[in-house]
């Protein structure tokens, strides 16, 4: 027996008996106790660390330069692994060994090697490695790159680490006006390894902080990072979790992958994968920290698909708050498939092979349109009353009122999904918008038929393809409208010719005496069946009858045709004698005729001064007194310089249409020094009479004499010999800055909300709805009819143009640029006269540029316009002085301008909102009560319009004052202030070289005013302007 290993101290005596085993069992005898004990087992020594294979002592410290090797290696007792603090290797799965080829700031930190066995995790060795950068003195700290969100109370560790130990004077302070000082009653205590831990955090202590040190006599500081605490009772939201797309369809045995995308505020958070037949397994994660959030994103990947996988998959993310699920459901079909069927419940659908061959029609039945009564959809016919949807598929026919809306929508179900869709139709000249939306493996195509016309009739086709599929839907469009109808003697009969859709019934009606109508006198009424029709009236839509008829007095006999239909009705009148002849056929339209003749010959002196059609543009030669001295249009100079080759203008599609003129994009060839320029350009209709033939010479006149302005939609040529006359001017893609507003408002909303979140302040609470569709208004003056524009969506994009998100800068940038424009037209003497964000254009660059639209536009349903006189006014948008006096001066614009700015600042909303036209409207105006601050606008810009809006012309602030306010409020490196774009170039050159040609027509025919001249004098005095003015 080996001999036993006794030692002894003063309070034990242990025996240890060894053994070839190398077992040891240690026996404690206490002499006082006089008894023997078990002891533990020592506890294995610390690791052994090497830095570059050289041995390192427990707790030391290292410096290494950016770009350094290092290799760390660690031995033990048993199985070690390294842990780290330093930012590039704290969430990596460390070894024994560390390897650094090219080490870098982030290197800096704590490296500690321990034990893997948890009950040993006491015992350890650590060495800590600062890596500095001589090339770049002030990095002296690296700090994390974002910060979660403390909760009162807690501690809180800022690690701002220092890369260079040799630095004095390590402080933690408030990054404020470089002070020194800490919220009271903060507890910090800062460790050169660790950084600054804060001890009992304080909502209190929410602001931004710096470390600080000094080498070299200079004080260099970390970067700034913002402490945010949050109450003790405060609950974080449950955590976002998104699938997208959330519905899968797959073949047998083709992949699937699926990721659940899922964010939270603190790190305490997993994310699990459930299926109601299988147990999902092998999810990857991968995981960021931005924003202050936690992004963990979890993909399930399937190699091939079976039917046993068809189901929901459920991501469910898990928190201390609670739980969020998101699902994702998977079809497992054996073939490709595609179904066509309408937007409605119970549509019959059609069924496509894989040839592409339909094999399948659609039943009738009846749809809803849109609130309003539904619409009878068969293969024969589809009738549309009122405004709204109507669905229909297969070789359907349509049938809608003449200036009402129609909406043709498609829906197709397919896999492999839908890849081409496109309308065609017989004709490009109808005003329309069309849609197309693909969601996963269903697609949606929709026209939509603004005010349709009679030209608008056709047939409208939907062609649509994916890998395996093709196909066509096709949509007779029919028009329905009033009848007119016209009676004339043939041969000695009476002949009653009649069109209109559906086709009309005729009646005749017979009464004595010379009648305008016979209607209630009628004595006598044909049957039906006298009259005669051929059978092809229904498709020509016209239909005539005939009647012999004889006078059995020799009295004077009314007789009368009335046609009608479901839309209307329309009636004739003709005298018949017994001998009748030319001199006594006196039908009802010729008396109306001398009736309207003798009215003109009475009101002629009255409506003299006050043309149907005009520009609204006003130019003054002088003023007198209390009068402007206002020059005709058709006295100005046209210089032939602007003249353009019509051979070199390509047309495109309508952009607007009004009563009796439009505006289409057009490609011009050798316009300035460009080859290719797109322009818009405005021609009237075949419908326009001489006036509005002047009204647009005059715009063009007027144009050419203003000159060019970066912020005017400019001239750019005009043809005006060899055919209809047309003006060229600028091209605005995005349209008007009113539908801009509001078509774009909830992604300035994001935008404002994203900024808001970043700065830790409440997000916008109001983001109220605005219509999906929005009315295009229009304005007018005081002494003039103007026709509302009516909007042609084309497909054709407008490329080079900004696509990224707008903000706050650019409400300040229209502000400025109109206020620009403004300034330009007051400078030429020339008065707007309708000022408002529906008279602004803007480009593909989103420069702000005053319009006219003038004949290219129709107000008669257009409810910004009130009815007074003769004349339909703008008035919520016009001064006191031009409603009530009717006064029109630049300071009338200065009024309408401040409206503007309510209108860029509200993001499109209608002024004052929920406010009626009446008396009671009127008396606010004159008592000068003013529009609330909107949403949006700053104070200083509230100020502006208010200041816009005194009773007062003459305290009005003038448009050269509006813009050097507005120009203080902009960010210094504005590109406002600059010339704005390459559009800007793109046009100014086609002036330049018109310029000095230019400059020779003009002459000495006009003289310019001050913008103060003339503050509130009257713009017409005549019986006609004053009849439209209000004496209240």
């Amino acid at each position: 027996m080996p001999a036993p290993c006794i030692s002894s101290s003063l309070s034990c005596l242990s025996v240890c008996c060894c053994c070839c085993c190398c077992c040891c069992c240690c026996l404690c005898f206490d002499p006082i106790v006089g008894s023997l004990g078990v002891l533990d087992a020592a506890p294995p020594p610390s690791p052994v660390m090497y830095l570059n294979s050289e041995l390192q002592p427990n707790q030391t410290e290292e410096l290494l330069t950016v770009g350094s090797g290092f290799n760390l290696s660690c031995h033990g007792n048993g199985p070690v692994r390294w842990f780290s603090t330093a930012f590039n290797l704290r969430y990596d799965d460390l070894t024994d060994t560390v390897e650094v080829k090219h080490s870098n700031l982030r290197h800096t930190g704590t490296y500690r090697c321990g034990y893997k066995n948890r009950s040993l995790e006491h015992v350890d060795a650590w060495i800590h490695l600062y890596v500095s950068d001589p090339a770049d003195p002030s990095s002296l700290f690296v700090t994390p790159i974002s910060l979660p969100v403390m909760r009162e109370g807690r501690d809180f560790l800022f690690e701002c680490l220092l890369t260079d130990p040799s630095v004095t004077k390590l402080t933690f302070r408030l990054q404020v006006d470089g002070g020194r000082g800490l919220p009271r009653g903060m507890n910090v205590t800062l460790d050169p390894r660790r950084g600054a831990l804060i001890r009992g955090l304080r909502t209190s202590y929410s602001e931004t902080y710096v470390c600080s040190a000094w080498r070299d006599n200079t004080e260099l500081s970390s970067a700034p990072f913002t402490l945010l605490v949050i109450p003790r009772k405060t609950r974080y939201p449950l955590p976002s979790v998104s699938i997208n797309p959330d519905e899968f369809v797959r073949l047998e045995g083709e992949k699937l992958v699926i990721t659940c995308v899922t964010s939270y505020p603190s790190h305490f958070y997993f994310v699990t994968w459930t299926h109601p037949h299988l147990q999902v397994r092998g999810h990857l994660t991968s995981r960021l920290y931005s924003n202050r959030r936690l992004y963990i994103n979890s993909t399930v990947t399937v190699a091939a698909v079976s039917h046993t996988h068809s189901g929901t998959f459920t991501c469910t993310a898990f928190s201390r708050d609670g739980e969020t699920k998101a699902t994702a459901t998977l079809r497992v079909v054996g073939g490709s498939y595609l179904k066509v069927y309408l937007q409605h419940s119970d549509a019959s659908s059609r069924t496509v092979e894989p040839n592409g061959k339909l094999v399948a029609n659609v039943s009738a039945h009846t749809v809803g349109v849109g609130g309003e009564p539904s619409a009878n959809v068969s293969s024969d016919k589809t009738e549309v009353n009122g405004v709204g949807c109507a669905n229909v598929s297969g070789a359907s026919r349509v049938d809608v009122d003449e200036d009402q809306d129609v909406k043709l929508t498609f829906v197709m179900e397919a896999y492999p999904p839908i890849s081409f869709q496109r309308w065609t139709s017989t004709h490009n000249n109808t005003a329309h918008q069309e849609h197309y939306s693909v969601n996963n493996y269903r697609a949606e195509a929709s026209l939509l038929l603004l005010r349709v016309r009679q030209q608008d009739r056709g047939c409208y086709s939907l062609h649509f393809s994916s890998s395996v599929f093709s196909g066509s839907q096709s949509v007779h469009l029919r028009v329905s409208r009033a009848p007119e109808v016209a009676v004339e003697m043939r041969n000695g009969s009476l002949t009653c010719s009649s069109s209109g859709y559906p086709l009309p019934t005729i009646l005749w009606y017979i009464c004595p005496g010379v009648m305008d109508t016979c209607g209630d006198n009628a004595t006598y009424q044909v049957p039906e069946a006298d009259g005669t029709s051929g059978p092809e009236e229904e498709k020509e839509e016209q239909v005539q009858r005939f009647l012999a008829y004889t006078p059995s007095t020799s009295d004077d006999v009314t007789v009368e045709c009335v046609a009608q239909n479901r839309v209307g009705s329309s009636r004739d009148a003709f005298v018949v004698r017994e001998s009748p002849s030319a001199d006594h056929q006196i039908t009802s339209v010729q008396c109306k005729l001398i009736f309207i003749l003798t009215s003109i010959s009475v009101f002629l002196p009255v409506c003299v001064c006050k043309p149907r059609y005009e520009i609204r543009w006003k130019i003054i030669e002088s003023n007198h007194g209390n009068n402007y001295t206002f020059i005709d249009p058709a006295q100005l100079p046209y210089n032939q310089k602007w003249e353009f080759p019509r051979d070199q203008l390509r047309l495109g599609a309508v952009l607007g249409s009004g009563a009796f003129g439009k505006v289409v994009e057009a490609t011009a060839f050798g316009l300035g020094t460009n080859q290719v320029t797109r322009v818009a350009v405005k021609m009237l209709k075949p419908s326009a009479h001489s006036e509005e033939r002047e009204a647009l010479m005059s715009e063009l006149k007027i144009l050419s004499h203003l000159g060019y302005h970066d912020n005017i939609v400019n001239l750019l040529g005009a043809c005006t010999r060899g055919g209809p006359m047309l003006m060229i001017t600028e091209y605005c893609s995005h349209g008007d800055l009113l539908n801009f507003l509001r078509e774009r408002a909830q992604d300035f909303l994001s935008v404002m909300q994203s900024e808001e979140e970043a700065e830790e302040a409440e997000p916008y609470k109001n983001t109220s709805a605005l219509p999906a569709r929005v009315r295009t208004d229009s304005g007018i003056s005081c002494c003039s009819e103007y026709q509302e524009m009516q909007p042609v969506f084309s497909s054709q994009t407008d490329g080079g143009g900004q696509t990224d998100s707008w903000c706050f800068d650019d409400l300040m940038r229209f502000s400025y640029q109109v206020a620009q424009g403004l300034e330009f037209l007051s400078s030429r003497n020339c008065i707007h006269r309708d000022v408002a964000a529906r008279n602004v254009l803007l480009t593909n660059r989103r420069v702000a540029k005053i319009c006219d639209f003038g004949l290219a536009r129709d107000i008669r349903d257009d409810d910004s316009y009130i009815v007074q006189g003769n004349a339909r006014l703008p008035v919520k948008w016009m001064a006191p002085e031009s409603i009530f006096q009717c006064v029109y001066t630049v300071q009338s614009d200065v009024w309408s301008y401040g409206v503007l700015l309510w209108e860029i600042f509200s993001l499109g909303k209608s002024p004052y909102p929920n406010v009626v036209v009446d008396t009671n409207f009127y008396k606010m105006i004159k008592d000068g009560r003013h529009m609330a601050q909107p949403d949006f606008a700053p104070p200083e810009m509230y100020q502006l319009m208010i200041g816009c809006w005194s009773l007062e012309p003459t305290q009005r602030p003038t448009f050269n004052t509006i813009g050097q306010l507005v120009k203080k409020l902009l960010p210094s490196s504005d590109d406002a202030l600059r010339h704005h774009s390459n559009q800007v170039s793109t046009y100014r050159n086609v002036q330049e070289s018109r310029e000095e040609e230019e400059e020779e027509g003009r002459g000495a025919t006009l003289k310019r005013g001050e913008e103060e001249g003339g503050d509130h004098l009257p713009v017409c005095l005549t019986p006609a302007c004053l009849s439209v003015c209000l004496s209240l």
